[in-house]
């Protein structure tokens, strides 16, 4: 079988160019090309494919095969010895190819799993932001934040630098007050005994998964959302192989309130109840103020 004659093998940089000039002339382009190129040199030297949106132009990238077509022409190019990375910006589809032995270690195996990922954009995007951070913070911010006991904490670490609160103001002024939030939330779930997964809540409980969940959806036990990874129960909920007394209860008072905030009412010191929390009452045996403080939660006044 002899080879396709619009497949092309290049193998450097100014031959993937040169495919999409020669194959595609600006004559395909009455009211001009919606493809042109850049070039970038950090960290490695890049090639940056711009494809604006145009009637009959079509581009797809799989398997080390990107495909172009457009005017009834059509050009494949393997890729085999470049790594691609692909993502969308200002309504632009861009392209950038870099020469794989140009590529350190582990930027390849980065390059590698977001081609696996199934969301490449998201990917690369937040790839980008985190090469735009580690080219901007100073090495003793990079080497502090390094140091957290997790991967997410390392980000976030990283993005409480003021270089980076300060762009962040300027796209989103409450971006600062959204962080704070998280670190309070997790302050609030930290502060007072962690929380466990639904398999030891199950255990603990002597119930299965499903009647866990079930528990949640009904509003008789505070599940936090994880995403992904499903639902965290905060550990004061429960005693003596059972949950806290009056517990459901007291969530029925509450149940217009979101999780969080029916969080941050048992764990609070609260000013009807003597600055006392919700949470210390009921350990007490003492319903009645917590029951008529949680009718009352989120009202004007002080609470």
């Amino acid at each position: 079988m002899f080879p396709d004659p619009d497949t092309l093998r290049p193998k450097s940089l100014d031959e993937i160019q040169n495919a999409f000039t020669a194959r595609l002339s600006e004559r395909a382009f009455p009211f001009g090309s919606p493809l042109r190129f850049s070039r970038s040199s950090a960290p490695s030297e890049t090639l940056i494919l711009h494809a604006s949106p145009a009637n009959g132009l079509h581009i797809r990238y799989h398997h080390d095969e990107l495909v172009c077509e457009v005017a009834g022409k059509r050009i494949t190019l393997e890729l085999a010895d470049f790594d691609v990375r692909s993502e969308l910006a200002n309504d632009e589809l861009l392209y950038q190819f870099t020469l794989r032995e140009a590529i350190p270690e582990p930027e390849r195996e980065a390059l590698t799993l977001g081609k696996k990922t199934k969301h490449p954009i998201f990917f690369n995007r937040a790839m980008n932001a985190l090469t735009e951070m580690v080219e901007a913070l100073p090495a003793e911010r990079i080497e502090a934040a390094s140091s957290a006991p997790t991967d997410y904490q390392v980000l976030f670490e990283a993005m409480q630098s003021p270089m980076v609160t300060e762009e962040l103001i300027e796209l989103d002024p409450l971006a600062v007050a959204k962080m704070r939030g998280m670190v309070r939330q997790h302050q609030l779930i930290k502060q007072f005994g962690g929380a466990i997964g639904v398999d030891e809540v199950a255990n603990l409980l002597g119930l299965t998964r499903q009647a866990v969940d079930k528990r949640r959806r009904e509003g008789r036990l505070i599940g936090l959302t994880q995403g992904r990874r499903g639902f965290v129960y905060p550990v004061w909920q429960f005693e003596q192989g059972g949950t806290l007394s009056h517990l459901e209860t007291v969530l029925g008072a509450l149940r217009k309130h979101d999780p969080w905030m029916q969080l941050s009412f048992f764990v609070n010191p609260n000013a009807r109840l003597a600055e006392a929390s919700p949470l210390e009452l009921l350990r007490e045996g003492k319903l009645d103020p917590v029951l008529q403080a949680a009718e009352t939660f989120g009202e004007q006044g002080p609470v």
